[in-house]
């Protein structure tokens, strides 16, 4: 994994510019090959060690410390606090109802990553022909299918953060001093469409096990060694199809959903784990997970509203799905209104619906539940599962009419996951039952605040920061200020 990580350092440092453009400040690479030779002299080994590299970026973005896209995801759609009392901001920017541009770490976030991704696919994918010694007409199939899925990927983020406000750039321009330009959410999507349509072709072409090294995350079930599931050329192209079913989903293409998933891996007899993650390890050099914190004390914390309204078992107690990934820790009053402590503290307004008045005294809110989703810090992280294809299917039935295969579904995610009794879909309820299931299957893996904003349920979520003038529910990230100053 050192190996790996070397790469990615290079290639940061050298295709962003961000943090230096120096080549005197650059060590050199005795290793592996520097940028200029990956583009004028590439190797198999090169371009290889240049997929692997995205993967890395690809996971720093998700979940290598508590600003990454997972958890502001969550304090975006009231999913989690992050409550670190040496910085409000996640508090004082994140739970207002406009998110700025000038803010790079919080507002404007989430930008550079998968530009830098996109900037080395470019390059692998012009290496690719010219590669010395040439690659095999497999292993280039294999390589560009995995390149423009991952970058696909990355581009999908942009998009969805940003939505209608979205004058986004659909690639990374080789020149610094001239940005390439940005284009409306259609076009961003239609690209996000055409490079995962096109992976689905080269990877029909190729065949066998990845030519480069894929991690742990692509075996299938964490834990769970199964060589040739996402890790052959077929099992990788279901996992594309997993994403271009999201696609469709997030552009209300319901028979597209549906199309997508049946050459996905999809399966109503296979694990609701099934699927493809990030993983972490403490080998030197290799990245841990930044999301796994332990002790009665917390930053991350999931929010009060999950423990009120989990489904009960027949035995009284939670949804299996609230009980599995949380734990009991300490409260913290923090901000004066956000996390109240005992009765007493000032009543939360009348229309916050997750207060519980103890005995008829002054209204009181906790954060004592915690997360358990990562006992570990080599836990890994999901990027996409069954559970959440099944959901994905049944929401596409759902807006077709076919509420009885959309009932099984549900149902079948209920039982296996929550340990839940089945319900009864209506025209009138199904898509709020939809969604309810979607909260607790996909917790904290960035998809509700999306959803909410989807079904124009901003509104619904709570106002955690009523003292907060600017209080309420961000709709959209802006563009990162430099961004949009540079092609002024």
């Amino acid at each position: 994994m050192m190996r790996k990580l070397s790469f990615l350092i290079l290639a940061g440092g050298l295709l962003l510019g961000g943090a230096t453009s120096c080549n005197d400040l650059t060590s050199p690479n005795f290793n592996f090959a520097d940028l200029q030779d990956l583009v004028e002299n590439p190797t198999p080994t090169g371009l290889f060690q240049a997929a692997t590299g995205m993967l890395l970026t690809w996971r720093v973005h998700v979940a290598a410390n508590n600003n990454d896209i997972y958890p502001q995801l969550g304090l975006l759609g009231r999913e989690s606090y992050t409550l670190d009392i040496a910085d409000p901001r996640f508090e004082a920017e994140m739970l207002t109802s406009q998110l700025s541009g000038d803010s790079p770490a919080f507002g404007g976030n989430h930008w550079a990553d998968p530009y830098e991704n996109l900037r080395v696919a470019d390059i692998i994918l012009s290496g690719i022909p010219n590669s010395t010694p040439e690659l095999s007409a497999s292993d280039r199939d294999w390589l560009a299918g995995f390149v423009k899925t991952v970058a696909a990927a990355m581009l999908m983020d942009v998009v969805l953060l940003r939505d209608t406000n979205c004058g986004c750039p659909i690639t990374a321009s080789a020149d610094l001093t001239e940005p390439a330009p940005g284009v409306g959410a259609d076009q961003v999507w239609a690209e996000v469409i055409r490079l995962l349509d096109e992976a689905a072709g080269d990877l029909a072409s190729a065949s066998g096990t990845a030519p480069f090294n894929l991690s742990s995350g692509f075996d299938g079930i964490p834990g769970v060694v199964q060589v040739g599931f996402f890790k052959t050329a077929e099992g990788f192209r279901e996992f594309n199809r997993g994403l271009r079913a999201r696609v469709a989903m997030y552009r209300a293409d319901w028979s597209g959903v549906l199309t997508a998933l049946s050459g996905s891996f999809v399966d109503e007899m296979a694990p609701m784990s099934l699927g493809a993650y990030h993983v972490f390890s403490q080998q030197s050099g290799d990245l841990t997970n930044g999301l796994a914190e332990f002790g009665d004390d917390p930053n991350l914390r999931a929010h009060p509203s999950y423990k009120d309204e989990a489904d009960l078992k027949a035995d009284g107690s939670p949804d299996d799905r609230f009980s599995r990934k949380t734990r009991p820790i300490g409260n913290r009053a923090y901000q004066g209104r956000i996390c109240l402590g005992e009765v007493g503290a000032a009543p939360w307004p009348p229309d916050n619906r997750y207060v519980t008045d103890p005995g008829g005294g002054t209204p009181t809110r906790r954060c004592d539940v915690g997360f358990n989703l990562y006992p570990s810090v080599t836990s890994p992280v999901s990027i996409i599962r069954n559970e959440e294809l099944l959901l994905m299917r049944a929401e596409a039935n759902i807006q077709l009419g076919n509420l009885a295969a959309a009932q099984s579904d549900i149902n079948l995610v209920r039982n296996v996951s929550g340990g839940v009794a089945d319900v009864t879909l209506t025209a009138g309820n199904a898509i709020d039952q939809l969604l309810h299931e979607r909260q607790y299957s996909l917790w904290w893996e960035g998809h509700r605040w999306y959803d909410s904003r989807r079904y124009n349920q901003l509104g619904d979520l709570p106002i955690d920061n009523p003292g907060n003038p600017s209080a309420g529910v961000a709709s959209i990230y802006p563009i990162p200020r430099e961004e949009t100053d540079a092609r002024q």
